[in-house]
């Protein structure tokens, strides 16, 4: 049977990752890295990298991937020999090749790659509902206007539109999904496939098992 300690979690926007990674980190105690969080924290802690990565965010711009690299190579050595989950990164098939040789030289390597692959009209439909708590970031997909876990103003998220969303689409098409056959093609990935809506503890129950199946 194999041993899971390695994940990657990749999908489109709105495709459930932030429910299943929280599902994966628990269910097989998982550090979980989210390169957005990471690349705030690093911008926030004025790091050289931090510095870097800003000067690309202030334009709109990509952070280039010598750069996200380094932050995650950070991260993974401070995680030593623990088990992690990745949601995120790698973006772009360059990075996975990068993420290949960094934990090749480590003596360790990917264990899975959880592909949430969510139909395009479905997430569409998530987008337009998606309200987030202005205080905590509480996320709901009902209209709701005061946050039931403290009691903060629901609103919608600046980039959930259409036209927001066509374009982080678009990215996604060209960048992360080639990453997912990328990993489909070394038969390391659990496909999700989602094509109507269904509660989270039921897209969680099945993932568990296909994961199950996976390590036999």
């Amino acid at each position: 049977m194999k041993e899971l300690k390695h994940f990657i979690l990749v999908g489109a926007p709105a495709s459930g990752k932030g429910t299943q990674g929280r599902f994966l980190a628990d269910t097989f105690g998982l550090h979980s890295l989210s390169t957005g969080s990471l690349l705030r924290r690093e911008v926030e802690s004025c790091t050289e990298l931090g510095r870097k990565a800003l000067s690309y965010m202030d334009r709109a711009m990509l952070v280039p991937d010598e750069i996200v690299n380094d932050m995650v190579r950070g991260w993974l050595s401070e995680m030593d020999h623990g088990a992690w989950l990745l949601d995120g990164y790698p973006r772009t098939v360059a990075q996975a090749e990068a993420l290949d040789h960094f934990l090749n030289q480590r003596g360790t390597s990917v264990d899975v790659v959880v592909w949430m692959d969510v139909s395009r009209e479905l997430i569409e439909q998530r987008i337009m509902r998606r309200r987030e708590c202005s205080t905590c970031g509480y996320v709901v997909q009902t209209p709701e206007e005061e946050c039931s876990k403290c009691g903060g103003k629901m609103v919608s998220r600046k980039d959930d539109n259409m036209e927001a969303f066509a374009r982080r689409w678009k990215d996604f098409e060209a960048m992360t999904l080639p990453v997912a056959r990328y990993y489909e093609a070394r038969g390391l990935v659990v496909k999700m496939t989602v094509s109507e809506e269904r509660e989270p503890a039921d897209v969680s129950r099945d993932l568990a098992r296909k994961l199950e199946e996976y390590r036999q």
